[in-house]
């Protein structure tokens, strides 16, 4: 029996996907029509389209032009002024134009973020291409008989890494004679790398804020450019210019950053090497605002006196002037990408405080609004536990320091302490225990929580220095300084053999002495500055300062006979298991005179001494 009925339900199935897909097609019509079916323009009304389109694509690329000379902002954000200690204000002034820094301090010290979105790009360059529009004059076409009314414009913007789109929703109604058109729908896509640029600048600002290369640069030119630390050969003290030093670093400031790429550079140095497509130019001017403060000096003139020739440093042979400055330096780097044509340009601070780069997320509280932490701000619970390097417990002393306050929190009971910690980003947890190193580690401690500090131990070792050709007279000076833990430590030998080291990378530097019978004449010198005459000084009016320099008649008890220095890692095994440490130093003949004691001084400056537990 055949059952004719059987096939109504595939039959039905059908019917319902051809109703959705007309459905689907139907909505898809009113959805896309104006991108798939765009209004067509009769060849009437084609002129006035097209030149009302050309009006659109002018304003959208002056509109791109702006956002890119002014950081990604048609309209900056409200002025915040800086200050004489903190100069930036929210934005630099670059020939006229107002550029924003994308972050920065105010001059009152808060931090000021306006980092602009590629929404935010996008919504500008809207709103001004919408303000914009009025201005399009299409007068001409009335001379010839067209009758023309435009409605309220909506904008939206697309920006691409190499193309800006512009849709445009405005009743464009056209009449001549009997015929008349309204077109409502307007697209227009200008050939732009705005987006390209954009994702650069925002990579380019994140490298900078990870690494601070441009901090780092710049210590690079104070150290070059500038009296930072050392000493000289000399028994006549040193004196500096401030003001000389400053105009000097300025000048090397914009040469310097003027002269590095991203690519292409014949210079390694200032090869920027970073992962973007756009060319890189670095703009400082020595005109814009910027502080710069040198320490310790009391005027305009930095002055650094001979050690050597005082009672009881015979020891030493040569008198030498020893230096240390400590500087100050805020001041702006205007950064501009370009690819072809095109150019997006922003500003950046540049904070050296105390020879250190400093992060502008660092830098909150000004020294003349200083707050007491430990009783004022909000408190947050913090657990602190301190073990060895063979994780037993150890027990020491726990502080906080936040900015300029020290917060005492107690002493370990088994190696832990739980206690109320101040809230602040990025402070110190300094722990203190007998027989280990000082330890000092960023915690922030805003969210509370829980932190395990690895004490280093610290171990009494005896030093050996083992001279070739020696005659028993000589004495050294011996100095193991570490960066990583932060000093340095020196003994006399051998009326001293014994220092205290930990684990961590060493600089060794060894200076032997040998009695000398050699003699230096008294000289007088004179020596003259340019100073800033009193309120003149401001106008650049300045006149010279000289003081007379006595150079006192010397006669060289001892003379440098060797030396050298080495870089080398200490681990704890190492330290643990031996007791003696031997340094190896080749010794050069008692210089003569003054030429051969500057030849040896200079062998040894070059030379590498040897190392070695025994």
């Amino acid at each position: 029996m055949v059952h004719k009925g059987g096939n109504k339900g595939g039959q039905i199935t059908i019917f319902v996907i051809i109703a959705l897909v007309i459905i689907v097609l139907g909505a898809s019509y009113f959805i896309f029509k104006d991108t798939l079916f765009p209004e067509r323009v009769s060849p009437t009304f084609q002129p006035v389209e097209t030149e009302f389109l050309d009006c659109v694509s002018g304003k959208t690329e002056l509109g791109i032009k702006v956002l890119g000379a002014q950081g990604g902002y048609i309209e900056p954000p409200a002025f915040v002024p800086g200050s004489t200690y903190m100069p930036f204000s929210s934005e630099l002034n670059f020939f006229g134009g107002r550029i924003p820094y994308w972050n920065t301090v105010s001059g009152n010290n808060l931090p000021i973020n306006q980092v602009p979105s590629k929404g935010d790009l996008e919504n500008q360059l809207s709103d001004y291409i919408e303000t914009q529009i009025e201005s399009c004059n299409l007068n001409s076409f009335l001379e010839e008989g067209y009758n023309i009314r435009r409605g309220i414009p909506e904008v939206e913007v697309s920006i691409l890494d190499r193309s800006v789109r512009v849709f445009l929703k405005m009743n464009l109604n056209m009449e001549k004679g009997s015929e008349t058109l309204t077109v409502t729908n307007h697209r227009v896509e200008v050939n732009s790398k705005m987006g390209a640029l954009y994702n650069d600048a925002v990579e380019f600002y994140n490298i900078e804020k990870r690494d601070m290369f441009l901090e780092n640069y710049s210590i690079d030119f104070l150290r070059l450019y500038a009296p930072v630390d050392g000493f000289e050969l000399s028994c006549a003290p040193l004196i500096w210019n401030a003001d000389e030093i400053f105009s000097e670093l300025k000048n090397a400031t914009r040469d310097n950053f003027l002269a590095m790429k991203n690519f292409g550079g014949s210079d390694e140095y200032f090869n920027l090497k970073l992962p973007i497509d756009s060319d890189v130019r670095i703009i400082n001017f020595e005109n814009w605002p910027s502080t710069y403060e040198v320490e310790p000096a009391d005027s305009p003139i930095l002055v650094a006196k001979p050690i050597g020739n005082e009672p009881g440093l015979g020891i030493l042979g040569f008198c030498y002037v020893p230096y240390h400055f400590v500087y100050d330096m805020k001041y702006s780097v205007l950064v501009q990408l370009s690819q072809d044509d095109e150019l997006f340009q922003f500003p950046f601070p540049i904070i050296i405080d105390n020879n250190v780069p400093i992060k502008f997320g660092d830098v909150v509280i000004s020294p003349s609004e200083r707050v007491n932490l430990c009783s004022e701000a909000a408190k947050s619970n913090v657990t602190v536990e301190i073990v060895d390097s063979k994780l037993n417990p150890v027990e020491g002393n726990v502080s906080y320091e936040c900015f300029d306050s020290s917060c005492e929190v107690g002493e370990t009971i088994n190696g832990k302490v739980e206690g109320s910690f101040p809230q602040c980003v990025n402070g110190n947890v300094i722990v203190k225990s007998s027989g280990y190193r000082e330890s000092s580690n960023v915690f922030s401690t805003v969210n509370g929580g829980s932190l395990t500090i690895v004490m280093d131990k610290v171990y009494e070792k005896e030093i050996a220095l083992k001279l070739s050709n020696t005659n028993s007279r000589e004495k050294a000076v011996v100095t193991f300084s570490s960066e990583e833990l932060g000093g340095s430590y020196t003994l006399l030998y051998p009326e001293n053999k014994k220092i205290n080291l930990s684990e961590g990378v060493y600089e060794v530097r060894v200076y032997v002495f040998d009695n000398s019978s050699l003699k230096f004449e008294a000289t007088t010198m004179e020596q003259c500055v340019d100073v800033p005459s009193g309120i003149g000084g401001i106008f650049g009016i300045t006149h010279k300062e000289c003081q007379t320099i006595n150079i006192p008649e010397q006669d060289i008890s001892n003379v440098l006979v060797a030396g050298g220095q080495k870089e080398i890692s200490f681990s704890e095994s190492d330290l643990s298991k031996n007791n003696l440490l031997e340094i190896s130093v080749e010794r050069y003949n008692n210089p003569t005179n003054i030429q051969e004691l500057q030849i040896v001084y200079s062998l040894v400056e070059a030379k590498e001494v040897g190392l070695k537990f025994i």
